[in-house]
């Protein structure tokens, strides 16, 4: 059982009900300004599952409290689903999942929505969302982009053409707890971890900013010296990095909204606005809905 399918617990409430909110607000804008109805919009979804939450099954208790079935079938909707019943809805809805299970699953999701016009790739999502933005015609197109990675799979070169659209809202994933588990506090992390670190954050520049090194002179030989290597940053230093980075690319980027477990910090969600004449509009309705 994977991530998505297992969790579904408070952090994963605020992180869809955020997302929801901004959607809602994102395609009020565009349908009902007259100068913004130019623009088809659409609303691009990697990494989301089934589309919706596994919960424990209520038992026939559920039956003696009104209306509890129908908070419980509210609790488990997925970003997909939350996604198809924005009102007003988008122009078009892409769904990227690598799992052709899953692919299945969506396409029947879609074939009770046939209103919706939905277009699902079976694909590596890193690989389908560069080919996305490739095809984007930036002139008459918008989109929200919502990364909701497992791990830290994301690599930098995706989040950056988003980025280059200049078209495209995203919400991000940060996955603090995965990346901090790699981040190993006494020597720097091995071979495999470095290339995955320096592929989320595209630039090798984090070990310099997450490591620190002193020198002692050994107790052996005074002609040499001892290096001692250790972790020099906490989550705020670590976020902050990918916040800069994340600045290089878009022209605003939200507050993050932690988001946590019972017992410790697992992702940050940002927002981040790519087109320069929507950025402050974006912007203020996001860090609206993160303050909120």
């Amino acid at each position: 059982m994977t991530y998505q399918d297992e969790f579904g617990g408070a952090w994963t409430q605020l992180k869809l009900v955020a997302l929801e909110k901004y959607l809602r607000a994102y395609t009020t804008i565009f349908k009902k300004n007259p100068s913004a109805r130019f623009y088809s919009i659409s609303y691009v979804d990697a990494f989301a599952g089934t589309g919706s939450l596994r919960t424990p099954e209520l038992g026939g208790f559920a039956d003696l409290i009104p209306g509890l079935r129908e908070s419980e079938a509210e609790f488990r909707k997925g970003s997909v689903r939350r996604a198809l019943e924005i009102e007003p809805p988008f122009d078009q809805y892409v769904f990227i999942e690598k799992s052709a299970k899953k692919c299945r699953d969506r396409r029947a999701i879609a074939a009770g929505l046939p209103s919706r016009r939905i277009r699902i790739v079976n694909a590596d999502a890193n690989l389908a969302l560069l080919n996305w933005c490739k095809s984007m015609d930036a002139r008459r197109e918008r989109a929200v982009v919502f990364l909701d990675p497992f791990g830290a799979c994301v690599n930098w070169e995706v989040i950056a053409a988003l980025g280059r659209t200049q078209a495209v809202d995203l919400w991000v994933l940060f996955p603090y707890s995965a990346i901090n588990r790699m981040l190993v506090r006494n020597h720097k992390p091995t071979k495999s971890w470095t290339q995955r670190l320096t592929a989320v954050f595209g630039t090798p520049d984090w070990e310099k900013a997450f490591y620190s090194t002193t020198a002692f002179p050994s107790l052996l030989d005074s002609m040499q010296s001892v290096e001692l290597v250790r972790k020099s940053v906490d989550y705020r230093e670590i976020t902050d990095f990918f916040v800069q980075r994340l600045r290089t690319e878009f022209k605003a980027v939200s507050k993050p909204l932690p988001l946590h477990n019972s017992r410790s910090l697992l992702f940050m969600l940002f927002f981040a606005a790519g087109n320069e004449r929507s950025a402050k509009t974006g912007l203020k309705i996001a860090n609206s809905i993160i303050g909120n």
